[in-house]
């Protein structure tokens, strides 16, 4: 069953196709419409971001093996190719970890990429995880993409954006 904090994920669009388009209309027209938000492959933030996720992947390890009291909602964004070559990132929960390779099931429907659909359980190819996330008692760890995107809105977007989650983001 599908946790609230993957529903909510899911309702503001937090599933990023990273295109060659450029952004138009804006991210938060694009997340109260419930729209995939696009980026640039070379959008230098959203870069930066999953390389951070990347980087710091050792942290989700860690605490999907060893979870302390309050972790919940784990989940890795993966990229997936599609038919006109870019990439479209999906979330996919329900984690498992064993024997150094993670399985999981795919949280979003996706809107391009015939690699995978909604419902399907996969196993992960780390080569493709472009971000990690997890809940330590309703506080965002992880979720470097999430951030980028939400680094972008207004003051007053972020106000609203936050009001549509079920966690909180530091």
């Amino acid at each position: 069953m599908r946790s609230k904090i993957f529903k909510r994920i899911l309702m503001v669009a937090i599933s990023t196709a990273v295109l060659a388009a450029c952004q138009s209309p804006s991210i938060k027209d694009k997340i109260e419409n419930d729209d995939i938000v696009s980026f640039r492959s070379d959008d230098e933030a959203m870069n930066t971001a999953i390389a951070e996720a990347k980087n710091s992947l050792d942290q989700f390890v860690q605490a999907l093996k060893k979870p302390e009291e309050g972790y919940e909602n784990f989940a890795l964004k993966l990229a997936y190719a599609t038919p006109d070559n870019s990439l479209e990132h999906i979330w996919i929960g329900d984690i498992n970890y064993l024997n150094d390779q993670y399985t999981g099931v795919v949280f979003n429907a996706p809107v391009s990429t015939k690699e995978v659909a909604l419902g399907d359980t996969v196993v992960i190819d780390k080569q493709k995880i472009s971000d990690w996330m997890y809940l330590d008692k309703g506080v965002l760890c992880g979720g470097y993409t999430i951030r980028a995107m939400r680094d972008q809105l207004s003051g007053s977007e972020k106000e609203e954006f936050d009001k549509t989650i079920d966690f909180i983001i530091e």
